[in-house]
């Protein structure tokens, strides 16, 4: 009994950890953790405006697992520039998009960008309950979750404690003009 609950406070500290502010330098490498891609390894998002990613398995790691989290229920696809075109109206309600994943967070896994020509969208995992893939950048993926309130996007929004929406914008030279609180992920590539 006492090793479940220390085992529970473990991975309780190591989730408020794993996105903080305060790490270490991205610079620094973590023991056992994987190299950032080469040069020109993995295709990065592109500039607003610029060509759109297309999903393409070359060049990228294959991943072992395709589904996390929740199964995906929605059967229909909200287009990712539908709900960057008019965020107000899917506020707080669950859709389905896709998109190619153009950044990961590289501590846990626990938030994720996905673009395509129109934009992207900032993914956050919801409440920590899973994580995804650190090496999931340029791989296509359906998303299912709750769009998040603009006027939470100041406060309770990802990044507000964490910084994980500086982190993406650091990645990606962008900042995602909508967030949506995942809860599956599935990868289609």
């Amino acid at each position: 009994m006492r090793v479940k609950h220390i085992a529970s406070v473990f991975f309780v500290v190591v989730a408020q950890l794993g996105c903080s502010a305060d790490r270490k330098s991205e610079d620094a490498q973590a023991p056992g953790a994987p190299a950032p891609p080469a040069e020109g390894a993995a295709p990065t998002a592109p500039a607003e405006g610029a060509a759109p990613m297309q999903a393409s398995a070359a060049g990228i790691g294959r991943l072992e697992k395709k589904q996390f989290g929740a199964p995906i229920t929605e059967t229909s696809t909200t287009p990712l520039p539908a709900l960057l075109q008019e965020p107000a109206r899917f506020s707080g309600k669950t859709v389905r998009t896709e998109g190619v994943v153009s950044a990961v967070c590289k501590s846990m896994g626990c938030w994720m960008e996905i673009a395509d020509e129109s934009g992207s969208a900032h993914i956050k995992m919801a409440g920590h309950s899973f994580f995804v893939p650190k090496d999931a950048s340029g791989h296509r993926a359906v998303v299912q979750g709750t769009m998040v309130p603009a006027e939470a996007e100041q406060g309770a929004a990802c990044g507000a404690k964490d910084n994980c929406r500086g982190e993406a914008e650091k990645e990606t030279g962008r900042v995602a003009k909508i967030e949506l609180e995942a809860t599956g992920v599935q990868f289609l590539d």
